[in-house]
């Protein structure tokens, strides 16, 4: 009987995290779906909630901003599966005010403190969480497919719309967000380079969802996370002929 293939997703307790793990679950039953988010109650219950469907998930504690929480992580999956073969870095925030800061604080600190804050999350925990399971992802050993990691971005996070005076985000507001995902793209490139050599055997990916409802942007998306979790699902489930190295969504290319 051959091995299932170990897929971890981080931030899967709602949203297009919970929409990416059902599905890939649903459709792809040769995965073990492991569950990841940083609050224990939350991501059991949301795992409780496919595995009552027959799907197979795990949850599993992991906190994108905590590197112990991460080693954790990692010697979990080492110890029950081994290796990993497929990484989704779902996990992300839109939005941070330093609790620290009263009304009073200075456009400088509050500005500050939202950028420190949300790349701490969308970028540093992205690199933390990567760098800590690719010793487990060069483990892999499926036959025939590649070893896949999926970044989710945004389309807000590209420069050829943002510079583009006609293109579709290059008056948007969201400052310290689209500039974390525009650095995340960048992220993912140190990984597309390292392994180039080697593409055959890893298709390293960025995707965005699309505009859907979710808590990250207060439900006000018009698209569903269901249909956020389509092209997700295909790159993690890319063969040896699939590409790496893009930025893509479910409708096609994006622009750096």
């Amino acid at each position: 009987m051959a091995s299932k293939t170990v897929a971890i997703i981080t931030g899967a307790n709602q949203g297009i995290g919970f929409e990416t793990a059902k599905r890939l679950a649903t459709e792809h039953k040769d995965y073990i779906v492991i569950m990841t988010g940083r609050r224990k109650d939350a991501i059991e219950e949301a795992a409780k909630k496919l595995q009552a469907n027959g799907l197979t998930v795990e949850p599993l504690v992991l906190d994108v901003d905590s590197d112990e929480s991460i080693e954790v992580a990692v010697q979990a999956v080492e110890q029950k599966h081994g290796r990993l073969d497929v990484l989704i870095n779902n996990a992300g925030i839109s939005r941070y005010t330093d609790p620290k800061l009263g009304d009073n604080a200075s456009a400088a600190a509050k500005a500050r403190a939202e950028v420190v804050g949300i790349m701490n999350t969308n970028v540093a925990g992205v690199a933390a969480v990567t760098d800590a399971f690719l010793p487990l992802m060069k483990k892999s050993i499926e036959t025939n497919k590649p070893k896949r990691i999926v970044f989710v971005s945004s389309t807000l996070g590209s420069m050829g719309y943002k510079v583009d005076p006609k293109g579709q985000n290059h008056a948007n507001v969201a400052r310290a967000y689209t500039t974390s995902k525009a650095a995340l793209n960048m992220l993912a490139w140190h990984y597309m380079v390292d392994l180039e050599d080697d593409a055959a055997n890893w298709k390293i990916n960025c995707n965005c969802p699309g505009y859907c409802a979710t808590n990250l942007n207060g439900h006000a998306g018009f698209d569903t996370a269901e249909n956020g979790s389509i092209n997700a699902v295909r790159l993690a489930t890319l063969g040896p002929d699939g590409e790496t190295a893009t930025f893509t969504n479910r409708q096609g290319t994006i622009p750096w």
